[in-house]
């Protein structure tokens, strides 16, 4: 099975440092952030991403059981309401090709995170979706 170097060329290193600009914001709590990424790595099918976004979120204190809950965060009472329109505006972003994000989406993320909370969830939603394209299209396993 081929595996290409995920390193290899001058993209990862531009979006490496754009992944760290957008983590110098801290309009929304590293755990959320860290919610969202494994949200969006399992939306995604990134096991690479998914496996490393899990690890760190146990880092940051959250629970073996919200984790497991996470893929099915809609139907589960372990995601507050915050959690619940960050993790919907993460899975809007994801699904793009799906259409626009809804308004009401969006509206419910300001709501609940303000303007400057909205606009970091949907930047580390479309860095950890490039992330994982890389590793997926890269064959990382």
């Amino acid at each position: 099975m081929t595996t290409l170097d995920p390193l290899a060329g001058p993209g990862y290193p531009a979006l490496v440092a754009l992944a760290r600009a957008v983590d110098e914001d801290t309009s929304v709590s590293e755990g959320l952030v860290e919610l969202v990424r494994l949200r969006c790595s399992q939306v995604n099918g990134c096991a690479y991403c998914q496996r490393l976004h899990g690890a760190r979120a146990v880092e940051l204190g959250e629970s073996a059981e919200r984790i497991a809950a996470l893929a099915g965060w809609r139907g589960s009472a372990l995601f507050d309401p915050a959690e619940r329109a960050a993790l919907e505006l993460a899975e809007a972003v994801t699904l793009v090709a799906d259409g626009r994000v809804p308004e009401e989406v969006l509206d419910a993320a300001v709501a609940a995170h303000g303007v400057a909370g909205a606009q970091q969830l949907i930047w580390v939603s479309l860095v950890v979706n490039a992330f994982n394209r890389l590793a997926v299209g890269m064959r990382l396993a």
